[in-house]
């Protein structure tokens, strides 16, 4: 299984055939549709990226958030493809109080800490480890502690 994204003839297909469908929908692609996974990606899990630039001073961590990594969904072979700065633009309706990138790794360490996903360091992806509503419970545990530490 390829887990770096979808041939880019195909891609571009399907990006065409959203933007005739909906006029401005593809600029808001995200996922395999918005291209491959970094080819040379570090073999760095999002949730070490912190503790990475502080052990490794020559590393950007603007360089590391764009970093676009596959993350294999749990039982299956069906994947997507994220980065740090993926999660860190606008949602189409404006948030009151946007994302921000601590709470972007902050959430990928909760999901770490919680058991819920793990690196694969020889295909460089984060896989799921356990079903889906694990990791819904565990987004929705952290949010919920996120939402307390901001007030």
């Amino acid at each position: 299984m390829d887990f770096e994204g979808m041939p880019e003839e195909k891609r571009r297909a399907l990006l065409e055939s959203l933007a005739a469908a909906h006029s401005g929908a593809s600029a808001r692609a995200a996922g395999v549709l918005a291209g491959p996974a970094t080819p040379d990606r570090p073999d760095v899990p999002i949730w070490e990226y912190r503790r990475h630039v502080s052990e490794h001073p020559e590393v950007d961590l603007a360089d590391l958030i764009a970093v676009r990594f596959p993350m294999l969904f749990h039982g299956t072979d069906e994947f997507t493809i994220t980065s740090a700065e993926e999660e860190l633009e606008p949602a189409p309706i404006a948030a009151p109080n946007p994302v921000t990138l601590d709470q972007v790794l902050g959430m990928w360490e909760h999901l770490h800490d919680a058991g819920v996903v793990r690196w694969d360091s020889e295909r460089r992806l984060v896989e799921l480890i356990r079903p889906m509503d694990d990791y819904a419970a565990a987004i929705a545990d952290w949010w919920a502690g996120a939402q307390c530490d901001s007030s």
